[in-house]
């Protein structure tokens, strides 16, 4: 049986095979356009995943397993009917969608770790050295609130990444008009965090923003039995949701709920697939809160193997734009994507406080234009 670990290992292997075999100008055309049709596929679902080469959970394992066979039985078939083109191309693809099943046929679908999984109320890092990683990727000291503006905060962090890489994470904390604590994508969980932020107020709100950030509010949840916990639309509705247990108690709409009092303003980022991210707005610092559709990794905290990949996908400092599947996945609502963009370009940001890397401190709304770019034109 081939782990999940290692199934990831051979999704990405095989898109990078399939995307130089399709820049090949000794295969014809068609099965050019075929092999980079289906490379791209591969890479969109497999980071979708709730598995180790996964970094968004929108997808199970089994959900993806499933999407491996439909595309080893569409590259087969497209090599059995395309009658005009070589022999040897059409037995390249048929070869390619035979491979794909076997693979399918001996892979697990149950995941260790991942985004998707259970990380722990400590939120393990698979065995690195949590000093040198938070050195080396990390924005120290983490796990300990630190003071932005009058009433906002930030809490940086640690999590498992993709293939076991250990990624930045950072929660924002709001202190509303009536003193409680909001937490905004709140981070991994750990009792001295927990006394920290309660000599700056009761926790009583915490806000899952997006499909991706939800992963550690349980222990919250358990620790802080008297906070209601807010979800964005649609986060209830995923499998890896209902799997985990999680309560969430209200969707989150297009106005603030009364109970944050007047200090919030609210905008909704809609995609395909189900993506929503739910951007929070502080008025009185002009504080925007983001997760994912900013992020500025730096180039030091990037392993150097990995650079060239992440300055290609657009992440790095100072290009600042989301990665490209979840460009990808927005833009199956641009129309209405773009609106909300508009509208949080409306707000004109001071600061723009996001999940992973560098976060804009100021000329937010310049900043942010700019890591918009691909969805604004």
């Amino acid at each position: 049986m081939i782990p999940t670990r290692l199934h990831g290992v051979i999704d990405y292997a095989v898109s990078a095979a399939l995307f130089g075999l399709s820049t090949s100008r000794a295969l014809p055309t068609p099965v050019r356009r075929v092999l980079a049709t289906a490379g791209a596929g591969h890479v969109s679902y497999s980071v979708l995943t709730d598995y180790e080469g996964g970094a968004y959970p929108a997808l199970t394992m089994r959900e993806h397993l499933a999407l491996d066979a439909a595309a080893a039985a569409a590259i087969c078939g497209a090599g059995l009917l395309m009658r005009r083109q070589p022999a040897g191309a059409r037995a390249l693809l048929i070869g390619i969608g035979l491979a794909e099943l076997a693979v399918v046929a001996a892979s697990s679908a149950t995941p260790v770790s991942g985004p998707g999984q259970d990380a722990g109320p400590a939120g393990p890092l698979l065995g690195h050295d949590e000093a040198t990683a938070a050195d080396q990727v990390g924005y120290p000291p983490l796990d300990t609130p630190k003071p932005v503006a009058e009433d906002v905060f930030v809490v940086d962090s640690l999590l498992p990444g993709m293939l076991g890489a250990v990624l930045p994470v950072r929660m924002t904390v709001i202190r509303l008009p009536d003193g409680s604590l909001l937490l905004h994508s709140p981070t991994r969980f750990s009792h001295p965090l927990k006394q920290k932020l309660e000599e700056l107020g009761p926790i009583l709100h915490l806000v899952a923003p997006s499909i991706a950030h939800w992963q550690f509010l349980e222990a919250w949840q358990r620790a802080c039995p008297g906070a209601i916990t807010w979800a964005a639309p649609g986060l209830r509705e995923r499998s890896q949701v209902r799997r985990s247990g999680v309560r969430l108690d209200h969707d989150l709409h297009e106005a603030p709920p009364l109970t944050w009092g007047d200090a919030m303003a609210m905008v909704t980022v809609e995609g395909g697939m189900g993506f929503h991210e739910v951007a929070l707005f502080h008025r009185p610092t002009r504080t925007l809160m983001l997760t994912d559709l900013a992020m500025r990794l730096e180039a030091p905290k990037v392993p150097a193997p990995l650079r060239p990949l992440i300055r290609m996908f657009g992440t790095m400092a100072p290009d600042s734009m989301p990665p490209p599947y979840l460009r990808a996945v927005v833009k199956l609502r641009r129309q209405e994507a773009a609106e909300a963009a508009w509208r949080l370009l409306d707000l004109q940001p001071e600061r723009v406080i996001f999940a992973h890397g560098r976060w804009f401190e100021r000329d937010g709304a310049a900043e942010l234009r700019h890591s918009l770019r691909w969805l604004l034109g």
